[in-house]
C-alpha cells in the first residue's frame, strides 16, 4: 500500500491529489485525476496515417459490438453499471479505428473510472472484462508508437485503470518495461530534448501518475520503477521549469519507492536533491509535497547529515507534528490528505535514533497525537493500511520506552494509556498491533520477562524441556519479539 496520486491524498493503495486543484464534495471526488491533454495542440499533428472509420461505421460498431464476445464468455458477469463502458474498450482495441479516435475513447474511459462514477466491485468487474479484451496491450502499443498526445491519453488511462486495483496494477506492471522505454528514451537523447519534454509536462504528468498508482498498489514492482528515478525523477526535481503539480507527484512516487528500495534511492542521492528543494524558498509547500518524509524514510534511523539539516529547520514542529495532526483530523496538508501509515512512519523511523527521539518528545504536541492515534476506543480505521499505521505508532512508543524517554511520571495521559488502553490494544485483532503492544508491555515490565526466561532456562537445564524450547515455543507466543 502506498501513496496514490489522482486526487490529493497520501493513500496506501491508497496517497492522492486533486490535480485540478478544485474543491470536491467528498474524499472520493478528490482521488480522481482529470485526463491530461484533452485539448491537446498535437491533435492535428497525429503521427498515425490511417483515416479511421467513418461516423456511420463507428455507430454500427457500437450497435454490433456485443455479438463479438458472445462465444468468448467475457460477458457472463456484465452488469448494468459497466455494460455501457465495454463498447468503448472494444473501439480502443479495434484495428481500424484511428489513434485520434482511440484517444477520445480512452479519455471517456478515464473519466468513467473515477471513484464517484464506478463503485469498487463494478470497477474490478470492468478491469476483468477490459483485460479479456486486450486493452492493456493496445494502450501500451499506443504509448510506444503514437504521438505524444495519444501516448498521454493512453498513459492516463492505464493510471486510472491501475488505481486501487491489484489486478489492474499487476497487468500494467507486466508491460511496464515497454512503457518505461518510451519515457526513458525521451530523456536520454539530448539536453535540449529534456528541456522540451519538461515544458510539455502534461505528458510527464501522465507518466508520473501512472508510476505513482502502480507503486502504491504493487510494492513488488518497485525495482522496475527505480530505473526511471535517475533519468526522469531527478531531472524533474532539478528543473526550474517544472510546476508544483508535476514536482509534487514525482515526490509522491519517491515516497512510495522509499518504503521498499531504500538502498537504491540512497545510491542515487535522492535525499540530497530533495534537501535542495526543501531549502528553496521560491517553491511552495505544495510543490515540496512530502519531500521531508522521503528524506527521513531514507536516512532517519541513525544520526546523519541530511536529517540534522532538517532538524535545524525545525522539521518536527513545522512538518512532523502538522502532518500527523492533519492525518488524525482527515484534513488537507500541502494539497493532499495524508494517511496514517506514512505519517506514523515518520515517528517510527526517527524514534529509532535516541537523538531524534528526544527531538520528537521535546515538542509537547507529539505524545498526545501519538496516544490519540492508538486510542483503542477510537472509531474504526478509514482504510486497511491505518492498522499498519497504528502498529508503527506503537513501535515508536516502544522505542521511546527502550530509551527510557517515556512514560514520564507527570504525564497523566500516558499513565492512563498504559493502565487502561494498553491491555485493550494487546487484544487487538491485528497481529502487528498486538505484537507491538506486547513489546511496550515487555519493555515496561522487563523484570517479569527476565524472570520468565530464567524459569525456562532452569527447566531446560534440569532436562524437563529440550534446549531452546521454552524461549522459542512458549515465551515467543507471549512476546513475539523473542523469536
Amino acid at each position: 500500500a502506498g501513496y496514490v496520486a489522482g486526487g490529493g491524498h497520501l493513500w496506501p493503495s491508497g496517497l492522492d491529489l486533486d490535480a485540478s486543484g478544485d474543491d470536491s464534495d467528498s474524499l472520493e471526488d478528490d482521488v480522481f485525476q482529470d485526463a491530461i491533454g484533452l485539448e491537446d495542440p498535437m491533435d492535428d499533428d497525429d503521427d498515425d496515417e490511417d483515416t479511421g472509420l467513418s461516423l456511420r461505421e463507428v455507430v454500427a460498431g457500437f450497435l454490433n459490438i456485443n455479438h463479438i464476445h458472445v462465444n468468448s464468455g467475457t460477458f457472463q458477469e456484465d452488469t448494468r453499471e459497466i455494460r455501457h463502458l465495454l463498447p468503448y474498450v472494444d473501439m480502443v482495441c479495434a484495428p481500424k479505428v484511428s489513434s485520434t479516435q482511440k484517444k477520445r475513447y480512452l479519455e471517456e474511459l478515464s473519466y468513467a473510472l473515477r471513484p464517484q462514477e464506478l463503485q469498487p466491485q463494478a470497477r474490478e468487474m470492468f478491469v476483468r472484462q477490459a483485460l479479456a479484451r486486450g486493452v492493456v496491450g493496445e494502450a501500451v502499443r499506443l504509448i510506444e508508437n503514437a504521438s505524444s498526445a495519444v501516448a498521454a491519453a493512453a498513459t492516463n488511462f492505464l493510471g486510472d485503470f491501475a488505481f486501487n486495483s491489484d489486478m489492474g496494477s499487476r497487468e500494467v506492471l507486466k508491460v511496464f518495461d515497454r512503457i518505461a522505454d518510451r519515457f526513458q528514451h525521451l530523456f536520454s537523447s539530448s539536453s535540449d530534448r529534456v528541456t522540451l519534454m519538461i515544458s510539455e509536462d502534461w505528458l510527464l504528468q501522465a507518466a508520473i501518475l501512472l508510476c505513482v498508482n502502480i507503486a502504491a498498489t504493487c510494492p513488488a514492482g518497485h525495482m522496475k520503477l527505480v530505473r526511471l528515478v535517475q533519468p526522469v525523477c531527478l531531472k524533474i526535481l532539478q528543473s526550474p521549469q517544472v510546476g508544483d503539480k508535476l514536482r509534487g507527484n514525482t515526490i509522491l512516487l519517491l515516497a512510495n519507492l522509499s518504503m521498499t528500495v531504500l538502498s537504491e534511492l540512497r545510491e542515487l542521492q535522492v535525499a540530497d536533491a530533495l534537501l535542495r528543494l526543501v531549502s528553496d524558498h521560491s517553491i511552495s509547500d505544495q510543490g515540496k509535497s512530502v519531500a521531508e518524509s522521503v528524506i527521513i524514510f531514507l536516512h532517519g534511523e541513525a544520526k546523519c547529515r541530511q536529517v540534522d539539516l532538517l532538524m535545524g529547520r525545525d522539521v518536527v514542529g513545522q512538518y512532523c507534528i502538522p502532518i500527523m495532526a492533519h492525518t488524525l483530523k482527515s484534513t488537507e496538508f500541502r494539497g493532499m490528505f495524508p494517511h496514517l501509515l506514512y505519517s506514523a512512519k515518520l515517528f517510527q523511523v526517527l524514534s529509532r535514533c535516541r537523538v531524534y527521539a528526544e527531538e520528537l518528545l521535546r515538542d509537547g504536541r507529539a505524545m498526545p497525537l501519538l496516544l490519540r492515534a492508538v486510542n483503542p476506543r477510537a472509531p474504526p480505521p478509514r482504510v486497511e493500511t491505518d492498522y499498519e499505521g497504528r502498529r508503527l505508532v506503537l513501535e515508536a512508543l516502544w522505542s521511546f520506552a527502550r530509551f527510557r524517554l517515556w512514560p514520564a511520571e507527570e504525564d497523566a495521559d500516558s499513565q492512563k494509556f498504559i493502565e487502561k488502553g494498553l491491555p485493550l490494544v494487546m487484544e487487538d485483532r491485528h497481529v502487528g498491533i498486538r505484537s507491538a503492544a506486547v513489546g511496550i508491555y515487555a519493555q515496561l515490565h522487563w523484570v517479569r520477562v527476565l524472570e520468565m526466561l530464567a524459569v525456562g532456562k532452569r527447566l531446560e537445564a534440569e532436562g524437563f524441556l529440550p534446549p531452546g524450547f521454552w524461549r522459542h515455543r512458549i515465551a515467543s507466543q507471549l512476546f513475539p519479539f523473542l523469536t
